[in-house]
């Protein structure tokens, strides 16, 4: 029967040799884990003000769930974390009194696009493993596991992702199987207890890091009395194909039900208005019309416009640098709002992740950085030097940074293409500021 192994220290290099696809592990006590509490309950914060402005049809699949004893709540709002529980702990104690002793479960997916923090240290940890073993291009999930449950509410189950499991607070059980313990055609069970004497535990306490591969069935378990919490973070490996992202290319990097209603409305494929309801498709003879109902005529003639070769290179070639500044994990957080800039202000971008600059023709360019992307047209080499001076890791002001522009704006582009002008540049530093690319100093 296979065992655990225990190690004591975290490196990359003997993670990928020992461990990677291949068997599991736990790290103990090696204070490598890049999560804190804190970071963590900002994002559970930020991700159900995300969660309660978006509407979901039936069938989808919200990325908040939140169930009692086993049953999952449609009606979650008031159980879900809000900043005015400051913390956790606040959170866990609010919901200690509305639920007393019932069993609770809040997991939330793809964490890392509402906390900025959470995100970045995410980032530049695994940069590390991608180093290493390349970068998913389909990206990984982050996903919170919090609460009092006595096991995980789907039961023993297999993932399409190899795991990281990263302790936060009180302690957990993972059970795992080498090989699926029923003979059932059935893809999860609840009710496991006949095949306890195959399986094998990992205790996992706060700091601790747990690995599996994905093919690991497994469940998570309550170790211990009060509340445990913690973060998952799944690298799609197993039956995620890479025809999974033809729809990033051609619509964006997100799909809708990931995007927030106003989000989707400025999609260029959101943009047929035309009624989905067909009038006088069938004649009263049973004959069908000889034209496409002007809804299809339009989302033809959408599609047609987003995929016209020269447009759809440019959509790629941003779309892979957002993918590449992303770190792996996306949708990427928001943006916050823009501030003046003054000439006297510097700027300063961390040279380990710099902002990515690529000419997409002659005259227009794209720059990319923590998974937003901004396309330019002109400016010339003075383009070039700017991201050079911007990318050096060095304190520049913007004075410097922006004196080789002109105040003539350039040949007139679309609206979402910048000019390379003083105050089109100024606009570009501005943006990269608001999406955290930069740090401001006086």
């Amino acid at each position: 029967m296979p065992t655990l192994e225990i190690a004591t220290r975290f490196d990359w290099d003997t993670f990928v040799r020992r461990y990677w696809n291949q068997r599991p592990v736990l790290f103990k006590g090696t204070q490598a884990s890049p999560f804190t509490v804190d970071d963590v309950f900002e994002a559970s914060a930020g991700a159900t003000q995300r969660y309660l402005s978006r509407s979901y049809e039936p069938a989808s699949r919200p990325d908040v769930t939140f169930t009692v004893d086993r049953l999952r709540q449609l009606r979650s709002r008031e159980w879900l974390p809000r900043k005015s529980d400051g913390s956790l702990d606040g959170y866990d104690a609010r919901i200690a009194s509305q639920l007393g002793e019932r069993r609770y479960a809040l997991i939330i997916a793809t964490m890392h696009a509402s906390g900025f923090q959470l995100w970045s240290r995410q980032r530049a940890f695994f940069s590390g493993l991608w180093q290493r073993v390349g970068m998913p291009v389909t990206g990984g999930i982050t996903s919170l596991f919090h609460g009092t449950y006595e096991h995980s509410p789907v039961g023993v189950h297999l993932d399409r992702f190899t795991t990281f499991m990263f302790a936060l607070r009180g302690r957990k059980r993972m059970r795992f199987w080498h090989k699926r313990p029923w003979s059932e055609d059935v893809s999860t069970i609840l009710d496991y207890q006949p095949y306890l004497a195959s399986s094998f535990v990992a205790e996992v306490e706060p700091g601790d890091i747990l690995y599996w591969p994905s093919t690991y069935y497994h469940v998570g378990e309550s170790a211990g009395a009060g509340v445990a919490s913690s973060l998952n973070v799944g690298i799609p490996i197993t039956e995620h194909h890479v025809i999974y992202s033809v729809d990033d290319l051609l619509r964006g990097m997100l799909d809708e039900t990931s995007l927030a209603d106003q989000e989707w409305k400025q999609t260029r494929l959101a943009r047929v208005s035309a009624s989905p309801l067909a009038r006088g498709a069938l004649s009263k003879n049973g004959v069908l019309a000889t034209e496409l109902p002007r809804a299809l005529t339009e989302a033809v003639r959408a599609f047609r416009d987003v995929s016209h070769p020269k447009e759809a290179r440019r959509h790629i070639q941003s779309t892979w640098l957002k993918r590449l500044t992303s770190g792996g994990f996306e949708p990427v957080p928001p943006p916050t709002r823009e501030k003046p800039l003054r000439d006297s202000h510097h700027v300063r971008v961390d040279p380990s992740f710099p902002v990515l600059f690529e000419r997409d023709s002659a005259t227009r360019w794209i720059c990319s950085a923590n998974g937003h992307a901004l396309r330019g047209a002109g400016g010339g080499r003075a383009i070039e030097i700017f991201f050079r001076k911007l990318n050096s890791g060095a304190a520049v002001s913007v004075e410097e940074l922006l004196s080789p522009f002109g105040t003539r704006r350039a040949a007139r582009h679309d609206s979402e293409v910048i000019a390379a002008t003083r105050e089109g540049m100024r606009g570009v530093l501005k943006k990269l500021h608001a999406v955290r690319a930069i740090t401001l100093s006086a």
